[in-house]
């Protein structure tokens, strides 16, 4: 049967066939890859270590003690509708002659940072994102500089004792 279809067909058609048929991709795991790190992170650093994970961690900013705090990484877990949950990740490197300083969440000199193998020891400080230290901190409610008329319900401006 197969033979008979092929049979009508030219050596074009058959081309044409072939490399218009979809195409299995097959999943090359390249360890800089899964960093989601710049083509060029290798001029920054040379040998980068990829056994970082977010499995288990809360939303916020790692260092990364196994490339020396040089390289961080943003976690953000996810749950989908109660039932099914994935952690995304997204890696950065820092400039060079600076690593991840994990007190100030930003890339600083080695000399202005914490120790990189101390990091650990402050990424419970992701915890407190979203929430206000102080109590002078809280949002504070503003009211509206407008108030409604009784008399038509219009809006118009408060009036301000000088």
């Amino acid at each position: 049967m197969i033979y008979a279809i092929l049979s009508g067909l030219t050596l074009l058609d058959v081309i044409l066939f072939v490399v218009a048929m979809p195409h299995i991709r097959i999943e090359r795991s390249l360890p800089l890859e899964r960093f989601t790190l710049p083509d060029n992170a290798t001029t920054i650093r040379e040998n980068i270590d990829t056994t970082f994970t977010c499995d288990t961690r809360n939303y916020g900013y790692y260092a990364d003690p196994e490339n020396d705090c040089q390289i961080f990484h943003v976690c953000l877990p996810i749950v989908f509708g109660g039932q099914r949950s994935e952690t995304f990740m997204w890696s950065f490197i820092c400039p060079q002659e600076t690593i991840f300083n994990q007190e100030r969440f930003t890339c600083t000199r080695l000399e202005d940072s914490i120790p990189c193998q101390e990091s650990a020891m402050f990424y419970s400080l992701n915890d407190k994102f979203g929430q206000a230290e102080t109590e002078e901190e809280q949002p504070t409610v503003v009211e509206s500089p407008m108030e409604t008329s009784q008399e038509d319900n219009s809006l118009e401006p408060a009036t301000r004792p000088y």
